[in-house]
This record gives C-alpha cells, sequence and structure tokens, in this order.
C-alpha cells in the first residue's frame, strides 16, 4: 500500500507543473501583417515546439522564469530568432520577411545554401566547408575521398588523373558541377578531379542517390568556388615536403561601392618520385621484387580564379565568374614499365557571366547566365613508350551554353523551381605524326528541361519533394568511317530523349531526429567513344541505349548540435551498362548488356565536446555485384569498390595549438571484371600539427602514411609511401 501510494505521488508531482511562467505569441507576415499559420516555432536547446494556428498564434505554458531564445521557420520566410525574457507571461510579436533565395548559389534545382538547410532535404548529402580542410596539406580528390559512399580512383602523387564514384557507380555515372555548370564532357571517362584546384573552392556537397537533382546514376558533387567578399581581405600560404612539393597559393579581395571582387592564384610543383615495390611484371612471383623510384611522374601547374560582382540596390546583381588551369604532367607508366619522356599537358578555362533578378513579376526570382569552357590537352610520347606506337595529339574540348533558372513560393507552403537550358559542345583530336586522328571530330547538342518543387507537409510535419527533368540530346560526328563497308558501322548522327524522376521524403520524428528517403530513374548518355567508336579497333554503335539506374535510400538522421548520426540503406540497380565485345579478331563493338545491383548501409557519426576537441567518421559497406549475363563475370564483384570502407578524424585544439589525426581503411577487392587481379587491403594513418603564432600568421607539421604503408590504386598504379610537409599561413 506504501509502494502505491507513492507511485500516485509520484505521477502527480510528475504531471504538476512546478513553473507557472508562459511565452505568447504571434507571428505576421512583416510587409502585409497578414497573420502566417503554420510556422514552426521552438524554444533553442530544448523539446518545446509548437506551430502557430489559423491567426498565427501560439503559446508555451508551464516555463520556469528565465531567458529563452524562440526560433521561427516557415518554408516561405527567412528563420528569425527572438531572445525573450520570461517571468510569468511574455508576449511577443514576430514579423518575418519572405525568403529571398540567391540563385548564384543554385546548381541544379534549388540547392540550399547552408549546411543545415541542405540536410534538411530528403537527399542524402555530405557538406564539405572550407572550414574543414583549410590549412590542411590536400587536394580536392583527398577531400572527397573522405566523405561517406565516395571511393576516389587516382593514378598516384599529386596532380594525377583522379575520378570519384558514389555508391558503387562508375566514374561516368556520377555527374560534377562547378559553380553550376556541369564539367562531365561528351567523351566521357569521368571527371579529373586533378584539375580543380582546392584552392579556389569554397564548398563542396556530394549528394548521393537520386535524391538531388541532376542525372548522375550515383549521384552528383557540386564544387562552389570562393565568394566575393565586401571587405578588404588579402592572404598567402606556402609549404613545401616530399618529393620536393612546393605549393603556393594567394588571394586578395576586396569591395568598392556596389562592387565586390576576389582574385585567387596557385602555384603547384612535385617531383612525385616516391619509392614503391617494383613487381617487376610478375606479380605472383616475389622472388624478384625490387624496390624502385617513380620515374617521369613530375607535376606542375598554375591556376588562376578571379570573380567580380555588382549590385544594383538589393535585389539585382551583375556577375562574372572567370578561371584558368594550366598543368604539365609526366605520364609514368605502370610498374616496371616506366617511361621516361610522355608527357600531358592541359589547359582549361571557364567563363560565366549571370544577371540574377530577385524581385522579377514580384515574387520570382530568376537568374540568367552565358558560359563558355575550353579544355585543350596535349599528349606527346614520341617514343612509343605508353599505348601503341608514336603519338602526337592535341584534343580540344568547348562548350558553350546558356542557362536560365526561376525560382517562386506558392501558398507559403511549395516551393518551386525550374531550371531550362541548352549548350553545344565539340571535340576536335588533331594527329600530328598521322594524316588522321584515330578519334572522330564531334559534336553534341543538348536541351535541358528541369523542374523541382518541395512542399511542406500538414503541421509542419517535413517536406515531400518532386523532380523531373527532360533531356534532349542530338550527337553527331564528320569524317570518314574506315568501317564503311561493314553492315556494323554506325550511322553519323544520334538522337535521343531522356526523361528522369526523382522523388523524396522527409518526416520530422522529433525536434532533433528525422526519416528521409528517396527514390529515383536516372540516365547515362552513350559518349562519342561509344556512339561513333574511331577509326582503329573500336567500331561504334549509334543504337546504343542510354544506361539507366533504379535507385532507393532511407534512413535516420540525429542532430543536435553536439552530437550527429545518421544512418542510411541504399539499394541501385542498373541496367543496360555498356559494355564491349569483340566482333573480329581486331575489333570490338559496345553493345547493352551489363547488369550490377549495388546494395549497402552507410553511417555517420560526429560528436564535439566543447571548443576543445572533435571526433568524426564515416562507414560504407556495400556489396557491388555483376548481374549481366556473361557466363564469366555473373556474379563476380565489381573492380574498385571496396566491400568495406572507414574513416576517422579526431581534432584536439590546446591554446594556440591544432591537432589532428586520421584513419583510413579500405577493405580488399579487384583491378578487373574477371577478379583475376585482387587489391590488397588498405590502411593509411594521418597526422598534424598547426600552431597559431598570434604575429597573423600560421605554421604547420603535416605527415601523411604514417607507416609507409605500400598500397595500389586504379590499374595497379603504386601511390605515395611515409610524406612530410611543413606550411606557412599568413592573412
Amino acid at each position: 500500500m506504501k509502494m502505491m501510494r507513492f507511485l500516485i505521488f509520484l505521477i502527480f508531482c510528475t504531471n504538476t507543473p512546478l513553473w507557472g511562467a508562459q511565452i505568447v505569441g504571434r507571428v505576421i507576415d512583416a510587409e502585409s501583417e497578414i497573420p502566417i499559420a503554420n510556422a514552426r516555432v521552438r524554444i533553442l536547446n530544448t523539446d518545446f515546439v509548437t506551430q502557430t494556428d489559423g491567426d498565427g498564434r501560439f503559446v508555451f505554458f508551464d516555463l520556469m522564469p528565465g531567458a529563452y531564445t524562440l526560433v521561427m521557420t516557415h518554408v516561405a520566410y527567412d528563420e528569425v530568432r527572438r531572445t525573450v525574457q520570461v517571468a510569468e507571461t511574455a508576449e511577443v510579436f514576430i514579423a518575418l520577411s519572405l525568403r529571398t533565395l540567391p540563385l548564384d548559389e543554385f546548381s541544379v534545382i534549388a540547392d540550399p545554401i547552408g549546411a543545415s538547410d541542405i540536410h534538411r532535404n530528403p537527399a542524402y548529402a555530405t557538406v564539405i566547408t572550407r572550414e574543414s580542410f583549410e590549412g590542411r596539406e590536400t587536394t580536392l580528390p583527398d577531400v572527397l575521398a573522405e566523405a561517406t559512399g565516395v571511393h576516389v580512383k587516382r593514378l598516384g602523387g599529386l596532380g594525377t588523373f583522379s575520378t570519384l564514384s558514389l555508391r558503387g557507380s562508375s566514374a561516368d555515372q556520377v555527374e560534377v558541377y562547378l559553380d553550376g555548370i556541369l564539367l562531365n564532357t561528351a567523351f566521357g571517362g569521368g571527371v579529373d578531379l586533378s584539375n580543380l584546384p582546392l584552392a579556389h573552392v569554397g564548398q563542396i556537397e556530394v549528394y548521393r542517390g537520386a535524391g538531388a537533382g541532376g542525372n548522375g546514376l550515383g549521384g552528383t558533387v557540386h564544387v562552389r568556388t570562393r565568394q566575393t567578399q565586401g571587405r578588404w581581405f588579402h592572404g598567402i600560404r606556402g609549404s613545401w615536403g616530399a618529393f620536393d612539393t612546393r605549393l603556393l597559393s594567394g588571394v586578395f579581395a576586396g569591395g568598392f561601392g556596389q562592387s565586390e571582387f576576389l582574385v585567387v592564384a596557385d602555384y603547384a610543383h612535385s617531383d612525385n618520385d616516391f619509392g614503391f615495390l617494383d613487381d617487376n611484371g610478375t606479380e605472383y612471383n616475389d622472388s624478384d621484387d625490387v624496390w624502385s623510384r617513380r620515374q617521369n611522374n613530375d607535376h606542375r601547374s598554375f591556376n588562376l580564379l578571379g570573380k567580380w560582382r555588382r549590385a544594383f540596390g538589393e535585389d539585382r546583381i551583375l556577375s562574372v565568374h572567370e578561371s584558368a588551369y594550366w598543368k604539365y604532367q609526366g605520364m609514368p607508366g605502370i610498374s616496371n614499365n616506366q617511361s621516361q619522356n610522355a608527357h600531358l599537358d592541359v589547359f582549361q578555362m571557364m567563363t560565366e557571366v549571370a544577371y540574377e533578378d530577385r524581385v522579377f513579376l514580384r515574387g520570382i526570382n530568376t537568374r540568367q547566365s552565358l558560359y563558355v569552357t575550353h579544355v585543350k590537352e596535349r599528349f606527346r610520347d614520341l617514343d612509343g613508350e605508353i599505348g601503341i606506337g608514336r603519338q602526337d595529339n592535341d584534343y580540344l574540348t568547348r562548350t558553350y551554353g546558356w542557362l536560365s533558372r526561376l525560382q517562386t513560393i506558392l501558398f507559403s507552403r511549395c516551393d518551386i523551381a525550374a531550371v531550362i537550358g541548352l549548350h553545344r559542345e565539340t571535340y576536335l583530336p588533331t594527329a600530328h605524326l598521322r594524316s588522321l586522328s584515330n578519334l572522330f571530330d564531334s559534336q553534341r547538342w543538348v536541351f535541358v528541361a528541369r523542374t523541382g518543387l518541395d512542399i511542406s507537409l500538414p503541421g509542419e510535419m517535413g517536406i515531400w519533394s518532386f523532380g523531373v527533368e527532360q533531356r534532349r540530346i542530338y550527337s553527331s560526328f564528320t569524317g570518314a568511317n574506315p568501317f564503311n563497308f561493314s553492315p556494323l558501322a554506325p550511322d553519323s548522327a544520334n538522337a535521343r530523349s531522356l526523361t528522369s524522376l526523382r522523388s523524396g521524403v522527409r518526416f520530422d520524428l522529433a525536434s532533433h531526429l528525422m526519416f528521409k528517403a528517396n527514390a529515383g530513374r536516372v540516365f547515362r548518355v552513350p559518349s562519342f567513344y561509344e556512339l561513333f567508336g574511331d577509326r582503329g579497333g573500336v567500331v561504334g554503335n549509334v543504337n546504343l541505349r542510354p544506361e539507366y539506374g533504379l535507385t532507393w535510400d532511407a534512413g535516420l538522421r540525429y542532430a543536435d548540435g553536439t552530437t550527429t548520426l545518421e544512418g542510411a540503406f541504399f539499394d541501385h540497380r542498373y541496367e543496360d551498362l555498356i559494355q564491349f565485345v569483340h566482333t573480329s579478331q581486331a575489333t570490338s563493338r559496345p553493345v547493352n548488356i551489363g547488369k550490377a545491383r549495388v546494395y549497402g548501409f552507410e553511417m555517420t557519426a560526429q560528436r564535439r565536446f566543447g571548443s576543445r576537441a572533435d571526433l568524426s567518421g564515416n562507414y560504407t559497406y556495400q556489396k557491388a555485384t555483376d548481374k549481366s549475363n556473361i557466363p564469366h563475370l555473373t556474379g563476380n564483384i565489381l573492380p574498385n569498390r571496396p566491400p568495406h570502407a572507414l574513416f576517422v578524424r579526431a581534432t584536439m585544439r590546446l591554446g594556440r595549438c591544432t591537432a589532428f589525426y586520421d584513419y583510413a581503411f579500405e577493405d580488399g577487392n579487384f583491378l578487373d571484371q574477371a577478379n583475376r587481379r585482387p587489391l590488397l587491403s588498405r590502411h593509411v594513418h594521418n597526422a598534424g600539427v598547426k600552431v597559431d603564432t598570434g604575429l597573423r600568421f600560421h605554421i604547420g607539421l603535416e605527415v601523411k602514411n604514417l607507416t609507409g604503408a605500400q598500397i595500389a590504386d586504379t590499374w595497379g598504379y603504386p601511390l605515395p609511401g611515409r610524406a612530410v610537409f611543413v606550411r606557412v599561413n599568413a592573412d
């Protein structure tokens, strides 16, 4: 009986308010003063959350007297925070302003600006801000390799060819955008990440799966360059380290009147002559392995970024963006068959002029842009050390494009965005040692119409997102075709219309917990090489169907400001994958016979321990299986898709010193489709320390691959062992 009385007393006490303070408020539109219904109101750092009624009113009961910060959010309005001092009853009136969404930050549909906004989208994304890699001795491929679900393949050393895959996709199946402009070329092969200098980058967004806009089967990557600044600023950074690696970059930014500008210059050099264990061409015979140094692997590059922005009032902006990149790269070859003189020169340039009007037709934001990209590569192998025969070839790719983006909000609950674009891409190969290049002069016209909408669910339960994209693609080539005598010879033109769909939902289960799920159907258009072949041993096939994928994912995300946990299951099924089959002893032809399935689980965690320490990491399990009807391939593991991948980082701050430690693990996998050439597991440890001298400059020391692990990557190319770097940053 005493226990029963105690339980009744306890229940009574826990349901009886100990304090009687309350907050009563009303939320209205700042311009029209009309009450705003269904606005979400929460008290910061507590579990108190509610929403406004039809008259814009809300109330919080049973509060302890003190100071509280209210956070008001609505899909159609800017977030507002208000600190309120409560004794007994506090009355507040909050006016919200309609959201003005800067379209120059949008890339595909209506990608939000801040990391917190991006994570509230249904899509699973990783946001990498400049603060996370500023002051580190790293490159864009290295930074991306640390993200969840990302696998980077590279040829070894600073500035070497690097591509990425997402969730087991190929490099061709990932779309990469630079400030909203697609970098994937019609010739195919994926985007070379080494041609994007990290000194130019302000933020990176990695969208996994079909939850975001774009047409990447595996996902989409958005690289955003640094923004102009109204304040005057200048800085310089230099470093030196192993393999005579020298890096120097500088930034100068400022503003005058309504104009702002930014200039970033970057220089990099490395001999890349690291040591590696040479198997002497006999990978199954250890007795003849020797220690060698990488030869003809040197790299030099110079990069320049310029931006100018002029505001006309508060709502109209004119901007110009120019970037240029030069690279000289030795081509070393594989293992014991190292070249001495083959090299590749690259020059690429991108120019964009954009005009943004945030009050176009009242309530509609619009952005118009014209852009040009120019990429020229020259490959010289006068001694015939790489490939077949002597080569001295130029490859020129130019793109001229126009993009129009519109965005508006309807009924305070529906965010609608539309993109219309047209671009023409030309590919012009030139052979200096032959009368004709092996490859054809080709061109492609692409018309894109894309629309997407985000609808706020009733009761501020979350968001439903939907997008559809239509692409009309016309490809053609010119020049004599050596296979005209064959019935398999390709036509000189190909036209396709493709429709991609995606849908996603986010449910807010609690103040810090959300459920997210996405599904989509996306395509990859055949490349010039697959459609038209060459004048050598590849016969093109203009009847190729686009590769397509059916993808979905679902999971939970928890974030409370100090702790972040995210876990998701994904399943990607690819059909009509393009593979090359032999049609005779000397020729091959691409056909749609490939199938694959990649499914798995990915998890991300982060914990902040005040201002002193951070601990973060991610883990991905994936099973990438060949499902094609080719007897010797079906059931095999897709090459370069490690089943397990783990990355962990710990950061500690003590006074003016900041120290970090990284650990990266990739499980063993295979280099080839037949699963005959295994790639061993890798364990890589990195560590470094940075010291703020208090004199407007920082010094740092970083050691990569602490244990000197001998590892290889794409096609068996060796990667560097232990490397030490010293750097100085001055602002």
